[in-house]
């Protein structure tokens, strides 16, 4: 499996704050996953009082991080 990172995400993970290390954990060991539209997938992990969502595409082995974001509420 590898993982790769949109442009996109890269933006987004420095603006938010959100380190590769944590995200590349919620997407190789998630608490939770859930199909998204165009095939995109939800994956989560709890972190503290937060649930980090990560976006995600795959495309045979390959998966893109789209983006990832700090939900506040409890999965």
């Amino acid at each position: 499996m590898s993982i790769e990172f949109s442009e996109h995400a890269r933006i987004q993970l420095k603006r938010r704050g959100i380190s590769d290390k944590l995200t590349l954990k919620a997407v190789q060991e998630p608490d939770d996953v859930t199909s998204s539209f165009r095939g995109r997938k939800l994956r989560r992990v709890r972190v503290g009082d937060k649930i980090l969502e990560v976006v995600t595409k795959t495309d045979g082995s390959r998966i893109t991080v789209i983006t990832a974001y700090y939900l506040e509420e409890s999965l």
